[in-house]
């Protein structure tokens, strides 16, 4: 049985970030997704904990970590991703999502071994004009239309994602109960934040030509067509990379439809 360990690391403004940890091997940071925390990538781990010492850090405003602050900024992400590596002297970095966004700019200037990234998002590759709508939404606690706001706007939730809104929105009061539903409310409400914060941030296209260190870039084929063009914008710019397209896969591939897949391409890449 798993005994699943939980630390925390003080970052750089003084934040607790908390993260959980387990395995045997060589340390792996996985870095979330937005929407998303450490318990979504449980499965991941424990497919890569046979031979890796994994941790999954819970980025700002997730369970026992800190929250942003007042003065959030996509730095400040960057800095506790950089806390937890030098905490255990881990080389070796996975990101997926808003992590894998943030993963890639942490290795731009830290001494990695290597690096994957599952779906990167490239701003202004994806889409934002759904986000004023969103944030109105979320100031007034609507979070069954928040939900269904962010599912659209963000072209996601595959064939249920394609439904008109109206009937989003029954599916949503039906699913708007139990812990599932009250787990998710506090991770919306981290959602304008990082939206903006990535939007905000002006690292430049030089900053990811830096990243000397072999890399990962992967996407799914059935993922939305602005999170394929960001990898591939991504694969241009990183010199020593490898592009894989994985058939059948969408956007939460890592934490919910393919885990096992992804951790055997994760496992095949960091040990060659």
């Amino acid at each position: 049985m798993t005994t699943i360990k939980n630390g925390t690391v003080v970052s750089t403004d003084g934040t607790n970030i908390s993260y959980k940890y387990f395995g045997q091997g060589a340390g792996l940071l996985i870095v979330h997704g937005g929407f998303r925390a450490s318990q979504h990538y449980l499965d991941l781990a424990k497919h890569l904990a046979n031979d890796f010492t994994v941790y999954i850090m819970d980025r700002r405003g997730r369970n026992q970590s800190g929250p942003k602050g007042e003065d959030y900024h996509f730095q400040k992400e960057i800095d506790d991703i950089h806390s937890i590596l030098r905490q255990h002297d881990i080389q070796l970095l996975f990101g997926h999502s808003f992590g894998a966004l943030s993963s890639l700019n942490a290795a731009s200037d830290y001494p990695l071994i290597k690096l994957a990234v599952y779906e990167p998002p490239l701003y202004p590759y994806f889409p934002t004009d759904w986000l004023p709508q969103f944030e109105r939404e979320i100031d007034k606690k609507d979070f069954i239309g928040a939900s269904v706001t962010f599912l659209k706007g963000m072209q996601m939730g595959g064939f249920i994602g394609k439904l008109p809104k109206p009937l989003l929105k029954i599916f949503f009061k039906m699913m708007a109960k139990g812990d599932e539903w009250e787990e998710n409310i506090p991770l919306l409400e981290t959602l304008p934040e990082e939206f903006r914060v990535v939007m905000d941030w002006d690292s430049g296209f030089e900053r990811y030509k830096n990243i000397k260190i072999p890399t990962l870039i992967i996407y799914g084929t059935k993922t939305t067509d602005y999170l394929i063009s960001s990898a591939k914008e991504f694969a241009k710019l990183i010199p020593n990379h490898q592009l894989l397209a994985i058939d059948g896969l969408v956007h939460n591939a890592p934490d919910e439809q393919a885990p096992e897949q992804i951790a055997l391409e994760l496992k095949s890449f960091f040990q060659q």
